[in-house]
């Protein structure tokens, strides 16, 4: 197995060599380089959004999860679909609000609206923690992987710096158009092989699975039910619950966290700097809401219940029947994992460079400079990224684990600058700030230098079974609304006002008005992962209108997740289509500028450079 699938993962890296060079010689300016002339093609951010959903729960990670919890962790798939709907929202508006304002990039788009060096800090510590931690995590996995599949030929830490270096040589080469059409491509490998590989399994079976067969779960796992509303327990690490974790507030919080992915500062940039029309709308409603979801919610158990012995094993017999489809499942998860370690190491870099360096070290770059301080960056952040990966894995993924809820946190700041005009620039930082710690306290972080330096915390990860991503919002939410109900006439509303204003003429659209769909959202929510979902328990095989009982043959949950994921296909096609948040434009867009528009070097930033340059004299 070993030569072939190193010939494969070569020729992808040669394959992302080439679309680089091709890309490179096509640039019109220089600057093209780090944001793709705001004109990337539509077909790419279009098949690569669903990949970047997905990452957000981690494909060998959900595999793993549906095989020790069955439906209860496959429930999941189903918050795919409110991602989605997040992702339709955000990707709209900040893509005007990068033509109508000129705010190109997330960070400077909150920065400027609500005039907070501060938020520009947090968009940049949040790219640098999916840059590095987040995705060191996730190549050190691949490189585990990849030392298993070749029977250790190729140790972890050799595997961490060959990976990164077929990672970095395209992205230094082609910068970010180059970037996300080879991730596109690769998207759309992975979206081949997922459910060919599912198929595979299941022709190549000897014994019956999925769901003519229990999924093989732990002793007192519910496999084919979630395990009630909520579960009164202190949090992993403290207190394992015996029928299973995914609790309907578990199920709803989980997904709250799983939008981290939509508000992290390279997704944004990545719907800021897409060209215009209705790619957003179909990636969303049949690629993201349709295809993904319908991949991992029929898919998923039917996979997991075969490599419940890992994914190693499930190889070795593909491959005994066929080489190319042994080699097939270990580049699936391979991909699966590398593909989000490109995008956010590669859309991190170049962000550092454009907030950082460009906007206040150095403003007077020329565009030539400007690109090269761009693939030193890159260059630089995939060194990192292998460093990390090799001698520090276990600190990765400790750090790593807080960038989703982390990144979640800012959805008050972005609902502020894209619908909600009368929140305030205190409340967001305040709300922001709390939510932050009560992510960080309910997170490995948190929990290991507290109780390192102190005492025991009576709390473990997530609990009640809620996750923290839902715990930092409620209290940031809470804060958000109480502060900004005090300051309503506060001296920055104007600003609020000029930029919705123009927003709405551009587009037509604002987020109220429509009733009848946020009740059919608000109530599809409450029965497809919230509370209502224990229905599903035994809604169809003891129906609640009859006495008798239903013989379906599959659980009664598994119908409850894919009735829930046509429906939900429906709503987004509503939003996207019949709303009109799946199109975009620059007919009607009328350019202003915001206030506060000088580049002014913050004074602690000031302080550091003179600091360094009265050294260096």
């Amino acid at each position: 197995m070993t030569p072939l699938l190193l010939s494969i993962l070569t020729l992808l890296a040669l394959y992302g060599v080439y679309i680089a060079a091709i890309t490179a010689r096509q640039e019109a300016r220089p600057a093209d380089f780090l944001d793709g002339a705001q004109a990337l093609p539509g077909w790419a951010a279009m098949f690569l959004l669903p990949a970047l959903v997905a990452t957000g729960l981690g494909l060998e990670t959900q595999l793993a999860m549906v095989t020790r919890f069955g439906l209860q962790a496959s429930h999941l798939a189903v918050g795919f679909v409110l991602a989605s709907m997040a992702a339709l929202l955000l990707w709209n508006r900040m893509w005007y609000v990068a033509r109508v304002a000129g705010l190109s990039t997330p960070g400077e788009a909150l920065g400027q609206f609500y005039g907070s060096v501060t938020l520009r800090v947090v968009m940049l510590g949040l790219a640098v923690l999916f840059a590095l931690p987040f995705s060191a995590n996730l190549l050190s996995s691949a490189a585990l992987l990849l030392e298993g599949a070749t029977n250790g030929l190729l140790p972890r830490a050799a595997g961490v710096w060959l990976l990164a270096i077929s990672l970095a040589i395209p992205a230094i080469i082609g910068g970010w158009r180059a970037t996300i059409m080879t991730l596109a491509m690769q998207a759309v490998l992975l979206a081949l092989l997922l459910p060919g590989s599912t198929i595979l399994a299941e022709i190549l079976a000897s014994a019956p699975g999925f769901p003519a067969a229990p999924i093989p779960v732990q002793d007192g796992v519910l496999w084919d039910r979630l395990p009630g509303v909520i579960q009164y327990s202190a949090g992993i690490g403290k207190e394992m619950p015996a029928t299973g974790i995914f609790t309907t507030v578990a199920l709803s919080s989980s997904v709250i966290g799983l939008l981290g992915i939509v508000f992290s500062p390279a997704t944004l940039y990545l719907g800021q700097t897409a060209s215009p029309g209705r790619a957003v709308g179909l990636s969303t409603v049949w690629l993201a809401a349709g295809l993904l979801t319908g991949i991992f919610v029929l898919g998923a158990p039917l996979l997991a219940t075969r490599m419940a012995e890992g994914p190693l094993a499930l190889a070795a017999q593909f491959y005994a029947f066929e080489p190319l489809a042994g080699v097939g499942l270990i580049v699936m998860l391979l991909v699966g994992a590398l593909l989000a370690v490109s995008f956010f190491v590669t859309g991190g870099a170049i962000l550092v460079t454009r907030e950082l360096v460009i906007r206040y070290l150095f403003p007077e770059l020329s565009e030539q400079e400007q690109r090269f301080s761009a693939r030193v960056a890159i260059g630089f952040a995939f060194f990192l990224l292998a460093f990390m990966a090799s001698f520090v894995p276990l600190v990765s993924a400790v750090l790593g684990s807080v960038a989703l809820p982390l990144a979640v946190q800012l959805l008050p700041a972005f609902l502020g600058l894209t619908f909600l005009r009368w929140i305030s620039r205190g409340a967001v930082i305040a709300g922001m700030t709390l939510g932050m710690l009560i992510v960080f306290f309910t997170e490995p972080p948190g929990l290991i230098l507290f109780e390192g330096l102190f005492v025991n915390l009576p709390w473990g990860r997530w609990p009640l079974t809620i996750h923290s991503a839902a715990w930092g919002l409620a209290i940031n939410l809470a804060v958000v609304l109480l502060a900004s109900a005090a300051t309503l006439r506060a001296p920055d509303n104007l600003q609020r006002n000029r930029l919705h204003d123009a927003l709405f003429q551009a587009t037509g659209m604002a987020v109220g008005g429509r009733g009848l769909f946020w009740a059919l959202m608000l109530l599809w929510s409450f029965l497809a992962y919230g509370p209502g979902a224990v229905l599903g328990n035994t809604f169809f095989s003891h129906p609640i209108f009859t006495s008798g009982e239903a013989t379906l043959g599959i659980p009664s949950l598994w119908v409850w997740q894919i009735l829930f994921w046509l429906l939900g296909v429906v709503l987004v096609w509503w939003m996207a289509f019949r709303v009109g948040f799946g199109r975009t434009s620059e007919d009607s867009i009328r350019s202003i500028e915001l206030e506060d528009g000088k580049r002014v070097r913050p004074d602690w930033l000031a302080a550091g450079l003179d600091r360094v340059n009265g050294r260096a004299r």
